[in-house]
């Protein structure tokens, strides 16, 4: 049976505008929030609950789910329902799911930081255009660099944030109120990536007996233009630690220039 002939037995009052369905596929759980154009040419399978709703802007919003997760996961919710709550309804794979490496993706601050992307760069084409030289010798260089930010600008505008939030810290997560966000839930790994200036950038397995000066040299150590002062571990989650003690599996060692 499809949605539409479904649809048509059911005979939904005419405010209908969306369609909650819930059930199983492949065993395991099978979640849908759809319009009703997207629900008619869905085929339906044995034990689907479906139920027909007026979708008022004002008081649901739409959550999606990612990463190491069972079945589908979208989720009208209540607005400003909050992240604990939302988690509660979504079936991870315990096996997979590095819950305490959450994070969410949001598309206000998807927004902000391609502004502060774009005023930056606005910034740089600034300097870059309006730099004084004293001889012809340094205009020639000038604007050879000129041309050089220009390229560099044209790519660094086309770049798409993605809007991530970091939520957690130290494996506790924030419950905060949700905004139509997209939660990740990455999968668990045994390994750590080393990248930025060091000479051949790559990733490890994890080994609890390493430290991150151990985990430096395995990639051939620092590059010529390495600041050793300046390490940084990126963690699952999102969360920065500058020169951290302890590396955890997942973790990226990032050297900075």
């Amino acid at each position: 049976m499809t949605g539409e002939a479904l649809t048509r037995l059911a005979d939904p009052n005419s405010k209908a505008s969306h369609v909650s369905i819930s059930g199983f596929r492949n065993g395991v759980p099978y979640n849908q929030y759809l319009s009703l154009k997207e629900f008619n040419r869905l085929k339906l399978e044995n034990d689907d609950q479906v139920r027909f709703q007026a979708d008022t802007t004002g008081n649901t919003i739409m959550i999606e789910a990612q990463g190491a997760i069972l079945g589908s996961s979208r989720f009208p919710v209540r607005r400003n329902a909050r992240l604990q709550e939302v988690l509660s309804y979504i079936s991870v794979d315990p096996d997979r799911a590095n819950l305490s490496g959450l994070y969410i993706k949001r598309l206000s601050t998807a927004k902000q930081q391609k502004k502060a992307i774009e005023d930056a760069l606005n910034r740089l084409e600034h300097n870059a255009y309006t730099a004084t030289s004293s001889s012809n010798d340094e205009a020639q260089i000038r604007a050879k660099e000129a041309e050089m930010l220009s390229s560099f600008i044209d790519r660094a505008r086309k770049v798409e944030p993605e809007g991530i939030v970091v939520v957690g810290s130290g494996g506790k997560i924030a419950d905060i109120a949700l905004d139509g966000d997209v939660i990740v839930i990455p999968e668990k790994t045994d390994v750590v990536m080393i990248s930025g200036e060091v000479i051949m950038p790559q990733a490890v397995v994890w080994n609890e007996n390493r430290d991150m000066d151990d985990y430096i040299r395995s990639a051939g150590g620092f590059s010529n233009r390495a600041d050793t002062s300046n390490l940084l571990v990126v963690h699952p989650d999102g969360e920065v630690t500058p020169k951290a003690k302890n590396v955890m599996p997942g973790d990226q060692i990032l050297v900075l220039p």
